[in-house]
Formats: C-alpha cells, sequence, structure tokens
C-alpha cells in the first residue's frame, strides 16, 4: 500500500514538472497523457484492491474460526434458537415425532408442517460441514455466502462455511 503511494505522488511530481515545460515544448503533451493514463491505473488498483482487502476481510469474520453454531432465523432474520456444534460430528434436523432421535428439533417453527421428521444432516468430515437432504418431500437449500447463490441440495452432501443459510422447506437456519 505505502509503495502505491509513493508511486502516485511521484507521478502526481511528475505530471506537475510535464505541465511547467509544457509551455515551451509541444511534444511533452504526449508525455503528459501517458503519465496521467499510469496514475489513473494506479488509482484504480488502489480502490478495487482496497474493497477485496474489505471482501476478506468480511469473509474472515464467517470462516475465522469455522462453523460453531446453528441460529434458527424468523422471518425478519432475526435469531429465534441456536444450537451449539462444538464436539459435534453430526446433526439430524427435522421435527420430533413418535421414536424419533433429533438433534434440531423444528416442530414449533411456523412452517413445521413442510418439515419431515429426520429432514436433514449436517456432517463433519475432514475439517469441514457438509449438509445433506434425507430424502425430504420438501427438500433443502443452502444460500452460499461467498457468492449470494443458493443452491438445493441433491443426492449427495454439500459443503457449508459459517455463514451459509439452511432453507429446511421454509425456514431459516444461519450457521456461525
Amino acid at each position: 500500500m505505502i509503495p502505491d503511494i509513493l508511486l502516485l505522488l511521484c507521478g502526481v511530481g511528475l505530471l506537475s514538472g510535464i505541465l511547467w515545460h509544457m509551455r515551451t515544448q509541444r511534444w511533452m503533451f504526449l508525455l503528459l497523457i501517458a503519465v496521467g493514463a499510469c496514475i489513473i491505473c494506479v488509482l484504480l488498483c488502489l480502490v478495487s484492491s482496497r474493497q477485496m482487502e474489505e471482501k476478506a476481510a468480511d469473509m474472515e469474520i464467517f470462516q475465522g474460526h469455522g462453523i460453531q453454531k446453528l441460529i434458527l432465523l424468523d422471518a425478519q432474520g432475526k435469531p429465534v434458537k441456536s444450537w451449539s456444534l462444538d464436539g459435534r460430528t453430526s446433526l439430524i434436523i427435522g421435527k420430533a415425532g413418535q421414536n424419533q432421535e433429533l438433534d434440531v428439533d423444528l416442530s414449533d417453527c411456523e412452517y413445521s408442517s413442510f418439515i419431515d421428521f429426520q429432514h436433514a444432516v449436517l456432517n463433519f468430515s475432514m475439517d469441514q460441514w457438509y449438509v445433506e437432504d434425507l430424502e425430504s418431500h420438501n427438500g433443502v437449500k443452502v444460500g452460499k455466502v461467498e457468492d449470494g447463490e443458493c443452491y438445493r441440495v441433491l443426492h449427495r452432501p454439500c459443503k457449508v462455511t459459517a455463514g451459509d443459510v439452511l432453507y429446511i422447506a421454509n425456514t431459516k437456519l444461519l450457521l456461525t
């Protein structure tokens, strides 16, 4: 960053010198255009690199410590309930029923009628979390933090990271 600023200051100094001498030598006009274009390129590079650094810092907030919690969100995106993933390697998500073992019970959610008894599972394998649809009727989707896209989970586990949102039927679960 500091070398870029020094380069920019040198370019401005050179530009000033060219403007000063341009009164007597007309060919300096071409040099003026070239130096001006270089300064604009350096400015654009500085701005884009700063934006990329900010985006990387935002991603580190989510990915710095991996996934530690699963948070149930209401329709406005506010937390309602959470489950800790510390020390866990697998969590079954669904709604309680007879003889059903669940780690994440969504029975009291607004859209529980669309959730199967064993709807999805979160598994930890090889230092990554994965979500898998357990052949549910209404499916599982993942809203990915890195590109903002929403993907349907079909026939195989899908890697998830902190900041991703799981859609179990219409119920939103944030991974943090």
